[in-house]
């Protein structure tokens, strides 16, 4: 496995579904030809109010190292693997994913 975590990043706290969001994600990265995913962002650092982040429920992923098309494919299959219960969502400097299911779901 070539999932990495950046240095700084705290992972404490991370709930379950998000562990399998991190291992889906380096399985498409992989199937990209990106030898790493990095988790960039965890629960340590400064994000919007009522973030997922604070409460384990996200993750953010590098994408510095990937082209436009690397960015773009990897955010669909991203979102078709991990289906309606996952926000995926590209940002201007991480691919940031939350377990956020619709309500009557349980967490």
């Amino acid at each position: 496995m070539s999932l990495r975590i950046k240095s700084g990043v705290s992972i404490t706290g991370i709930k379950p579904e998000m562990v399998l969001a991190a291992i889906i994600a380096d399985g498409v990265y992989k199937s990209e030809y990106i030898s790493e995913c990095w988790i960039t962002s965890g629960l340590e650092a400064k994000h919007m109010t009522n973030s997922l982040h604070y409460v384990g429920y996200a993750l953010d992923f590098r994408i510095n190292n990937l082209s436009d098309y690397q960015r773009e494919k990897i955010l669909i299959v991203l979102k078709d693997r991990l289906g309606k219960q996952y926000d995926v969502i590209l940002k201007s400097n991480c691919i940031h994913i939350e377990f956020q299911p619709e309500m009557g779901n349980n967490l």
